[in-house]
């Protein structure tokens, strides 16, 4: 007597993957045109500092960048 192959599941357990049209919440500014790295290595103490503090904030880390550098552009001449 042969044994049966188990039948297939025929909805996706997973449910529908992400359509990908909406970004996720703090990435908007992932559209807004080209990107180029800025590598810089700052101490792992502030690395932590700035990550809780954007996650706290909810405000992405590029975002907060770009802010902190138009204030102290403002305030520096720059």
């Amino acid at each position: 007597m042969a044994l049966e192959a188990p039948k297939k599941p025929k909805a996706n357990p997973k449910g529908k993957p992400p359509t990908g049209n909406t970004p996720p919440n703090g990435q908007e500014n992932s559209k807004k045109g080209e990107t180029a790295p800025l590598n810089f290595k700052p101490d792992k103490e502030f690395v932590k500092e700035w990550k809780v503090y954007c996650v706290t904030n909810d405000i992405s880390q590029i975002d907060q960048f770009k802010k902190m550098f138009e204030f102290w552009k403002e305030h520096h001449g720059g």
